[in-house]
């Protein structure tokens, strides 16, 4: 029998919830090289999906297990090193050993850095750069340990020991995405929801199906599962989602992508948006005064949806938006493409719905 445990953690820490996951391979996390993998690979522990328990499942090594375990009897300490999908500042780890209950480490650590040259593993290994951003601490049977991070800096790597040997699931760390945004060509269309960018998903109606993050993920959705799904409505109302932008931003363009969802879409979206001058409270955005920039637009199932010449009120900037979905469904994918403010390119913001943009776009779908 084969299953995982996809139920959200009520006693997760607010940066869990709240701040960006840095380090899965859905981000573009990448495990350089470890000590040992002998039960299981070191690739396993960066997995986005949740760990997946198969009672009957024997490889040559021995017990398959979703995560990474290296062999008994491990005089010292094992170890590994991963680049960050995203460089950022790390608020909060999680580490969980998942199915591991007669064979976790009782201990583990983590040490980082901040190298943007691409180093490979031999110079990291023998690097002496590394910091101590989590002290030794005590690991359990099966379940998920939260840390904060000790060390308020941006980061690109991470190593991650455990003491003396075993297996652990799934490594999670958690934080602020930072960008350098000197690096953006003026007048260059940025998307700022997604994550790589900075954006953050703050607020949803319901993600019963599918999370709420995954809409903000790079590149299109692999499967159903891959996006954020709500359940039936059954009574009146709408689904919604809210994005905070990794910064404010002018909207030029708008894709909303219903990728593998065929029979489950909505049929519906509209967009709204704000600006706030000051940090709002996240958690009553809803009371805030919202802008209408994409009126309600039809959607079909398994298409990209591009919305340019729709946009209206969209010439100043925005720091929030939220989708609207009429009256439930799945989207795998929501993009917004922004000019920045200080852009060289936005001396024509009031000519956005002109006919003679170089997008000619009337809510195509691809």
């Amino acid at each position: 029998m084969v299953y995982a445990n996809n139920n959200v953690d009520p006693n997760a820490p607010h940066y869990v919830s709240e701040c960006a996951e840095l380090l899965s391979d859905k981000v573009g996390g990448v495990v350089l090289g470890c000590t040992d993998q002998w039960f299981a690979e070191c690739v396993n522990l960066i997995k986005h999906s949740a760990p997946v328990w198969d009672a009957e499942k024997y490889v040559d090594t021995g017990k398959w297990m979703d995560g990474w375990e290296t062999k008994r009897h491990n005089p010292d300490h094992d170890w590994c090193i991963i680049k960050l999908g995203i460089p950022g500042v790390i608020y909060g780890f999680e580490i969980d050993t998942a199915y591991f209950t007669g064979n976790y480490p009782p201990h583990a650590s983590i040490e980082a850095l901040c190298d943007d040259s691409d180093p490979n593993f031999d110079i990291l290994k023998e690097s002496n750069n590394w910091e101590v951003v989590l002290d030794k601490s005590d690991l359990g049977s099966s379940c998920k340990k939260y840390f904060s991070c000790k060390v308020d800096k941006r980061f690109t790597h991470i190593k991650f020991r455990i003491y003396p040997d075993g297996g652990v699931a799934r490594l999670r760390a958690y934080g602020k995405v930072v960008k350098d945004w000197t690096l953006v060509i003026p007048g260059e269309l940025v998307d700022l929801a997604a994550i790589e960018n900075g954006g953050l998903v703050t607020q949803v109606s319901d993600h019963f199906y599918g999370n709420k993050n995954n809409i903000i993920m790079p590149g299109r959705s692999v499967n159903m599962g891959d996006g954020w799904e709500t359940k039936r409505r059954r009574g009146p109302g709408n689904d919604w989602l809210t994005v905070k932008l990794a910064k404010e931003g002018i909207v030029k363009r708008i894709e909303v992508d219903t990728n593998w969802f065929k029979g489950n879409f909505p049929t519906s979206c509209s967009i709204d948006a704000i600006h706030s001058t000051s940090t709002p409270d996240e958690t009553h955005l809803q009371d805030y005064e919202w802008t209408n920039i994409l009126p309600n637009s039809p959607l079909c199932g398994h298409r990209r949806h591009l919305f340019q010449n729709e946009l209206i009120n969209n010439n100043k900037p925005f720091t929030h938006i939220r989708l609207n979905i009429f009256p439930d469904g799945g989207v795998s994918r929501l993009r917004i493409h922004c000019s920045l403010p200080d852009s060289k390119n936005n001396n024509n913001n009031n000519n956005n719905n002109n006919n003679n943009t170089s997008f000619k776009t009337s809510s195509r779908q691809q």
